[in-house]
């Protein structure tokens, strides 16, 4: 791993950690015992560490959602690693790097937005299908629609507006969006797989 590589790792771990509004040039300078002039020699400013950051953190996402999908022996244990996958990564982030990021660098933000949503779109869109196959969901929903109507709920979790993390627990909001929509596209097959591994 070359040094780049250590800056955008140390940075995005801080980001999510503390917002993005509160970790400072000189706060990430400070962690990685450089000056800052040592960061400026490879990011021209916050912005451009900030969107480094946020496109690693959703190739890693990403390539860990694949993983998950290909070692799966179905839809249902798919979706419900992903679930747990998801959950534990919430968890780690502070509620402040989504509300920072909308509201200081709202460009940046529908950027990170728009890359995961093209991949969700098609791996959801793969489960679906994969799973009418399987008996797992039910043969007369529309994929397009379910896959769309599934990453838009997605993303409401990090509308403070409608899920104030004062009130909610991000990842609880996740966790029912998640296992609502898939009991109510499952199929009396895919709703006992559901139960049986769910407990």
């Amino acid at each position: 791993m070359d040094f780049r590589e250590i800056i955008i790792k140390v940075a995005g771990e801080l980001f999510l950690q503390m917002g993005v509004k509160d970790v400072t040039m000189d706060v990430i300078a400070r962690k990685l015992k450089v000056s800052k002039r040592t960061i400026y020699f490879y990011f021209k400013n916050k912005d451009a560490l900030i969107k480094a950051a946020g496109d690693k953190a959703i190739k890693e996402q990403n390539a860990l959602n694949n993983k998950l999908l290909q070692e799966s022996d179905n839809t249902i244990t798919a979706i419900l690693s992903l679930l747990k996958s998801g959950s534990e990564l919430l968890s780690t982030i502070n509620p402040k790097y989504f509300t920072d990021l909308q509201r200081l660098y709202p460009g940046i933000w529908r950027d990170n937005i728009q890359q995961s949503k093209i991949h969700s779109y098609k791996l959801i869109l793969e489960l679906l299908k994969k799973g009418k196959d399987e008996g797992n969901y039910r043969n007369e929903i529309k994929e397009e629609i379910i896959a769309c109507i599934f990453i838009e709920q997605l993303y409401l979790i990090t509308d403070h507006r409608i899920f104030p993390p004062d009130k909610f627990s991000i990842v609880e909001v996740y966790e029912n969006i998640i296992i609502n929509m898939t009991r109510g596209i499952a199929t009396s097959k895919g709703l006992k797989l559901i139960k049986t591994l769910t407990g």
